[in-house]
């Protein structure tokens, strides 16, 4: 006899089938296109209890396929199976928060790139720290981590090893561990009461310095000179968005996401274009043409 149907929703790539026992089986399976671009995410069998299976669909095999598809790779940090209390656990615990959930691409890339940082390093028994239980980390071992983080051995130009300092690739990634360590906490408020996770946040008051160095700043022959060549190898509109971005003071994302035609000179608006900061969330408009002389006010 079939077991009766259920109308419970499931996640993502997971599917709910009879089994010969009677009960109703939970599947997950890596969608055929993800699997022909190169995922390597295993399918899993989730059991046939449903909110376990839901469970562990939505805060371990979701958030890494989730972490492929951005990073293009299979995250190979990521264990089958995340021990409960571990570094490798808090991460899940903030992919599967809803305050993640609602963050941008690129935020969201930022923090993966620190949890693999941070859990991928490897410790003098082989094994990452990721898999250390939070209980084990305190804040002698987040500050000695980051020293031994801050500085790469790289080879320069001419193939010779040198150490550069990545200060602010190392910040975002003791930020994004603080941010993940503080959500945990909350969601699981009965875990800091057993003990499991600990009451001080190592990740919390480092005194993390900002880097001295400064991001050059181009000039307008720079720009002129960019705008040529990139005219010449036939990138015109490479051309015409880093002059928008010189003129407008307009970002990547302001410019090739955020900018759509309709706020180019509008019908109740023919002189102007509408320019918005994704960031800050300010608007403005920008007259194309000089009030005086009707010329237009930016250089071809």
């Amino acid at each position: 006899m079939k077991p009766l149907r259920t109308a419970l929703p499931l996640p993502r790539y997971v599917e709910r089938k009879p089994l010969q026992s009677g009960d109703w089986g939970y599947f997950f399976h890596v969608p055929s296109w993800a699997r022909k671009a190169g995922c390597k995410i295993e399918n899993s069998p989730l059991g046939t209890d449903y909110t376990a299976a839901v469970e562990r669909a939505e805060k371990i095999l979701l958030p890494a396929f989730d972490a492929w598809r951005m990073r293009g790779d299979a995250p190979a940090e990521l264990p089958a199976i995340v021990k409960l209390g571990t570094l490798d656990w808090m991460f899940a615990e903030y992919r599967a928060d809803r305050r993640y959930k609602k963050l941008s691409a690129k935020h969201k890339r930022n923090h993966e790139n620190g949890f693999r940082l941070v859990g991928g390093y490897i410790l003098k028994d082989g094994t990452r720290l990721g898999q250390r239980p939070m209980t084990a980390i305190d804040t002698s071992i987040t500050d000695d981590l980051y020293e031994k983080l801050l500085v790469v051995k790289v080879a320069d130009a001419k193939g010779n090893v040198v150490e550069r300092e990545r200060r602010t690739t190392v910040n975002h990634a003791m930020k994004s561990c603080r941010r993940a360590w503080f959500i945990c906490a909350r969601r699981n408020p009965k875990m800091i009461v057993a003990g499991t996770i600990p009451l001080v946040n190592p990740f919390a008051k480092m005194g993390l310095e900002s880097s001295d160095r400064q991001t050059p700043t181009a000039t307008y022959e720079e720009l002129i000179a960019f705008r040529g060549k990139a005219v010449e190898l036939g990138l015109s509109s490479l051309a015409t968005a880093a002059l928008i971005g010189w003129e407008w003071l307009q970002r990547e994302t302001d410019i090739f996401a955020t900018f759509d035609l309709s706020h180019y000179r509008p019908k109740e608006r023919p002189n102007m274009v509408r320019v918005i900061d994704a960031k800050t969330g300010t608007e403005s408009w920008i007259p194309l043409f000089d009030p005086e002389t009707g010329i237009d006010s930016i250089p071809n």
